[in-house]
C-alpha cells in the first residue's frame, strides 16, 4: 500500500447515520472480523511488514470506519472461507466469486467486476489461448474457486474431441500456481481476472496474458442471518462510491477495468459455473 493510500483510508471518518445501523454487539465490540486470503495482488496480499493490504482490504478497513468499527483481518485458506463464515468464526469474508450454490448461505455486496484469465510464461509458444484450446497443457488453479470446474469442463472437451489431455493441479492460492509457472512445473495458471492481469503487467519479460473473460461480481459475504451488519456494511461502501474513495482506490491499485459501483446485491450468475 503506498503513502498515498494509507492517507486516503485516515481521512475517512465515522458517518452517525450508518454507525446506527450497526447491531448493537458489534457496535458494543468496536470491531468486526473479516477473513482474507491475501494471494491475489492487488485485491487482497501481505505487504513488505507483513500486513494484509490492498484494494479490497482497505476499502473495507474504510468501510468500517464509516460503521465506527475497526476490522480486524484474519488470515485463512480460500477454501475456509465460507465454511468459517457459516461456523460464525468470522463476520465476513473478502473477495471471493458471488456464486449462486454460494448464495444459499452467504449474501454478497458486489463490489468489483471480476472474470477469468490464464497466464503463461513468456517462452510458452501460445500468444493467445482459449479454454478450448488447453488440450496438451498443465494448468494450475486455486483449489475450490471456480477455475476448478473450469479446467475440468475443458479436460472434458480435449477428451471428447480425442485431443491431447489436459492435466490440472490445483494450488492453496494463485501465487503458487504462478510461481509454478515461472519455475516450468506448469504450462499456465487459471485464475481471476485482476490477479492475472496484475502479474503479467508486472512482469512482462516474464509472463503475458493467454486470455481473459471478465465475467461476474467479486462481493464480500455476509452470513444470510446477518441482515444489520450486511445492510450497515453495503451502506458504508455505498457512501465510499459518493465520496470518491472507491474509485481513487481502483486508481491506485490499478483497477479501474473492474469498477462495479453500484454495490448491488447477490447479482452474480444464476449459473455457478458462468
Amino acid at each position: 500500500m503506498g503513502k498515498g493510500t494509507e492517507d486516503l483510508v485516515a481521512t475517512v471518518d465515522r458517518d452517525p447515520e450508518i454507525a446506527a445501523m450497526v447491531p448493537r454487539e458489534i457496535a458494543k465490540r468496536g470491531s468486526f472480523t473479516a477473513a482474507v486470503n491475501p494471494s491475489s495482488p492487488p485485491i487482497k496480499f501481505v505487504d513488505d511488514s507483513g500486513d494484509i493490504t490492498g484494494f479490497t482490504p482497505e476499502l473495507v478497513t474504510a468501510a468500517g470506519k464509516l460503521m465506527g468499527l475497526d476490522v480486524v483481518m484474519k488470515q485463512t485458506s480460500f477454501d475456509a472461507l465460507i465454511p468459517g463464515l457459516e461456523a460464525r468464526r468470522f463476520d465476513v469474508i473478502l473477495s471471493i466469486n458471488d456464486l449462486a450454490d454460494r448464495r444459499e448461505k452467504t449474501d454478497f455486496i458486489d463490489y468489483l467486476q471480476t472474470g477469468t484469465a490464464i497466464l503463461g510464461a513468456t517462452s510458452l509458444p501460445q500468444d493467445e489461448l482459449t479454454p478450448k484450446k488447453l488440450c496438451g497443457l498443465s494448468v494450475g488453479y486455486v483449489r475450490g474457486n471456480v477455475q476448478q470446474d473450469l479446467v475440468a469442463a475443458a479436460a472434458e472437451h480435449c477428451a471428447e474431441a480425442g485431443a491431447k489431455r489436459v492435466t490440472g493441479t490445483a494450488f492453496q492460492d494463485i501465487n503458487a500456481a504462478i510461481l509454478a509457472v515461472q519455475s516450468g512445473q506448469i504450462d499456465t495458471a487459471w485464475g481471476d481476472a485482476p490477479s492475472i492481469s496484475y502479474n503479467a503487467e508486472k512482469n512482462p519479460k516474464r509472463y503475458k496474458e493467454l486470455y481473459r473473460e471478465i465475467s461476474g461480481p467479486y462481493g464480500v459475504g455476509v452470513n444470510k442471518q446477518d441482515t444489520e451488519l450486511r445492510d450497515a456494511l453495503r451502506a458504508a461502501l455505498r457512501k465510499c462510491v459518493e465520496n470518491g474513495i472507491y474509485r481513487k482506490l481502483l486508481k491506485d491499485y490499478g483497477l479501474t477495468d473492474y469498477e462495479l459501483p453500484d454495490m448491488s446485491l447477490n447479482k452474480g450468475p444464476a449459473d455457478e459455473h458462468a
